[in-house]
This record gives C-alpha cells, sequence and structure tokens, in this order.
C-alpha cells in the first residue's frame, strides 16, 4: 500500500494490486482457445491499453534452468515471423505509442498504450508475440548477452543488489521462489535454443494467458478484432508445471548471514514467513507494516529515527507473492553497530505484537490505507494490470473493486493475533550487509 526505500532497492519485487475510490466497469470472456479477454472502457481519454499476462514467473522455472521468464521478458520484443528484428517497438513509436513489459516471481507482462485509432495495431502485436515469436539463434544469443549485462548492472555489481537474492535463497530451500528473477547467468549462457522453445511452449499460449483492453474504445470492434488476431492460435497442449504453494517446511532455527558488499554504509534486512497476496492473513500483514513504518508518526520511524535516532530510516513491508512469501524489515543504522540496531528493531516489533495499538493509531494507518485506495487506478496503464493481475491469480477479476473491504475488515485487535502467527522468532532471518574490508 506503499512505496519506501525497500521498495526502491528491492525493485524486482512488484507491487500488489491496489483498489480505486470507484469500482472498475469490465466485462470479460473467453475464447475458445482458453484466452481469457477482459474489457475495460473508460472515455475520458483517446487512448487505450493492450496488455497480455502470462501466468509465469521465476517460480515456474526448473532448478537447473533459471532466468528463463525474464530472459522471455526480453526475446519476445525480438520479432515474428511477420515483425522484423528490432522493429516491434518502431510501430508503436510510429503511432505515437509507448510498449514495455515486467517479470516477477508470478507473471509476465507485456503491454502497448496507443491513440485510440490504433488499438488494431497493439491486437495485431500482441497477437503476433504470442501465435510465432522467432526463437532462432541470432535473436538468443542477442538477449543472452542484454539479460546477462543486467544482470550485472542492476543486481551483482550493483550496492545491495545482491540483498533480495539473499533474502530469497536464505528463505525458501525447497519452493522456487529460491531464486531471484533475474536467475543464473551460467543458466542463461549455457541453455540451448530447444531449452527456450520447450519453456515457451509450455507457458506462453491461449490458454495460460489473459488478455486485457482498457481505455477508449468501442467495444464490439474491440469484440472482432480480438477473434480475427486471437481465436485462431491452438492452445497449448503441455501441462503446465506449478509448483506446490505449501511445498516449503517451516523453519525450526533462526538463520543468520552476513553479507560484505562493496558499499559504504551496513544495512539490517530482518526476514519473516508471509502469507499469500489476496489473503485475509495477507492483508492484515499489510496494516501491521503500516503501523510499523508508514509516515511520520510510525513506530519505526518515531522511536528508532527520532527518538533514539540508532537508524537513518527502517521500513516493513510484506511481500505480494501469490504463493506465501516473506515479511521483510530493512533498517539502515545511524553510527551504530548492525548487532546494536538489531534488538532495538525487534524491540519495537515485538512491543506492538504484546501490547497492542490503541484506536487513534489504528485509526491513523487505516486512513492511510484509504486515501491510497482513493488514489490507486487513476490511469487506464494501472487499471489494465490490476484487473489482469486479478484474473492471473485469483480466477477473480471482480478483486479489484474488493481490496479496500479487505482490508477495513480487521479491528486492531485482530491485526496484531494474525501477525503473531508469522513475526515468529524461530523463523526469522538476519542479513548483514557489511562494507567489504580491506
Amino acid at each position: 500500500m506503499k512505496k519506501n526505500l525497500l521498495i526502491l532497492i528491492l525493485s524486482a519485487v512488484l507491487l500488489p494490486v491496489a483498489a480505486s475510490a470507484q469500482n472498475i466497469q469490465f466485462e470479460e470472456y473467453d475464447l475458445d482457445n482458453g484466452l481469457h479477454v477482459i474489457l475495460s472502457q473508460n472515455h475520458k481519454t483517446p487512448n487505450v491499453v493492450v496488455s497480455v499476462m502470462y501466468h509465469v514467473g521465476s517460480k515456474n522455472e526448473e532448478p537447473h534452468l533459471t532466468g528463463f521468464a525474464h530472459f522471455f521478458e526480453h526475446l519476445m520484443f525480438e520479432g515474428t515471423e511477420n515483425i522484423p528484428r528490432h522493429t516491434y517497438d518502431r510501430y508503436v513509436s510510429d503511432a505515437g505509442g509507448s510498449l514495455n513489459a515486467n517479470t516477477s516471481n508470478d507473471r509476465t507482462y507485456y503491454f502497448e498504450k496507443l491513440p485510440s485509432n490504433y488499438l488494431e495495431l497493439g491486437l495485431w502485436l500482441e497477437s503476433e508475440r504470442m501465435l510465432h515469436p522467432n526463437i532462432e539463434e541470432i535473436g538468443v544469443n542477442t538477449q543472452k548477452d542484454v539479460v546477462c549485462q543486467e544482470m550485472g548492472q542492476t543486481r551483482d555489481n550493483q550496492p545491495y543488489g545482491t540483498a533480495f537474492t539473499k533474502i530469497l535463497t536464505n528463505s525458501f530451500k525447497v519452493h522456487p521462489y529460491n531464486h531471484d528473477v533475474l536467475g543464473s547467468e551460467e543458466h542463461v549462457r549455457n541453455a540451448s535454443i530447444q531449452d527456450f522453445k520447450n519453456f515457451h511452449d509450455m507457458f506462453y499460449v491461449p490458454n495460460n494467458a489473459v488478455l486485457v483492453i482498457c481505455g477508449d474504445f468501442d467495444k464490439d470492434q474491440a469484440k472482432k478484432w480480438v477473434n480475427d488476431y486471437f481465436a485462431d492460435i491452438p492452445a497449448g497442449t503441455m501441462d503446465i508445471r506449478r509448483p506446490d504453494p505449501n511445498m516449503e517446511p517451516r523453519r525450526t532455527a533462526p538463520v543468520k548471514d552476513t553479507v560484505y558488499d562493496n558499499i559504504q554504509m551496513p544495512m539490517l534486512f530482518e526476514v519473516y514467513p508471509s502469507p499469500a497476496y489476496g489473503t485475509d492473513d495477507y492483508f492484515a500483514m499489510d496494516i501491521f507494516s503500516s503501523i510499523l513504518s508508514a509516515g511520520n508518526s510510525s513506530r519505526f520511524q518515531s522511536q528508532l529515527v527520532d527518538q533514539k535516532q540508532i537508524s537513518l530510516a527502517t521500513y516493513g513491508s510484506a511481500m505480494p507473492f501469490e504463493h506465501p512469501g516473506v515479511f521483510m524489515i530493512q533498517a539502515v543504522p545511524n553510527n551504530v553497530d548492525l548487532s546494536v540496531l538489531e534488538p532495538e528493531v525487534d524491540a519495537v516489533v515485538y512491543d506492538l505484537l504484546e501490547n497492542g495499538i490503541s484506536d487513534e493509531e489504528f485509526q491513523k494507518v487505516m486512513n492511510m490505507v484509504e486515501m491510497s485506495a482513493a488514489s490507486a487506478n487513476s490511469t487506464i496503464d494501472e487499471v489494465a494490470e490490476s484487473l489482469a493481475t486479478a484474473y492471473t491469480y485469483f480466477k477473480d477479476t471482480d478483486f479489484v473493486n474488493r481490496t479496500l473491504e479487505n482490508y477495513s475488515k480487521f479491528t486492531k485487535e485482530q491485526v496484531i493475533e494474525i501477525a503473531k502467527k508469522y513475526i515468529d522468532p524461530v523463523q526469522k532471518i538476519s542479513i548483514y550487509y557489511l562494507p567489504k574490508q580491506n
């Protein structure tokens, strides 16, 4: 429900679906090949978003072939049988539009934003990408270089860049959340063309995707074009690899890890188990994190930053994973050792668990939740992605219209009781990021 330093550093994690102040209107249906279609009209501006979300992220990869979902985020801009290499984006830019894509642990999302009169162009482009992308040596080798360079620039050689990787590898020993979205350079470099084709044929198929059209368009015309461009795409025939959401065993002892990085300032990460996004417990844990770190009067800010002045910034966040994930706390010290800062962070957390929250403090936090909801989904870009995510995760598109309700159902006592289930010292992971020693 908020953006903070933790979100900025751990940029591989995507924010969850949020509610909007007004209900989002939409129509949805399925094609015979399994493609789910969502249409949401908004005539305020003469623009339209065409997007496709595939239900594949890093958690669907095999342990010896990681980084494939992110690789395909890049590869599927290479071109198709009817779109020459390096020209996909030109169709959009020449029409005065924009395009992009992103990958998470759970899904991959492609979109074009175009002037309304170019809706058919967007549908053709996405159908081309779905039907016959080029998976050939020249494009694959080009993108191997691109994504491996990105690994170095955004993770391996970036200060604190491996933090989220360390959090995942310490948190998950069985579940494939144990590797990050970028994956292994060795896996990507050594993968064969056939490896990539096999991955494509399993996941990038209409019966594993949702198409969203959002903005200024004529619904009857849009339905005709959707049928023209997508109805004849064959459904996938492979069994789609889906990990068991509950396969990760419970930790039986706390974990401590130390990373010496090319940094100037130490940083503390504390990690606990967290419920899956969309569950009642997730919303309660998000409220709990807001009590700790949302706003200038939050517990972390008032006690650690303002009063004791032992932290420059401390944040907590429940990550919006499709499966049970992680609740993370990130703390930047202010002229103290991490061994001093850690128990002070814990004292704030466990005082909240033991003594609860006042009515006034709780109401202030809930007001923040409502304000965030009122400002969410203010653009057709945001609405398109929210609709796609709701259907992909839950097969319940109207989830986008119930998020505020899901937050407001809790009493302050219920929030604390739910938090006690997850903030467990036995399952705590502590990661110290320290400057490299000479």
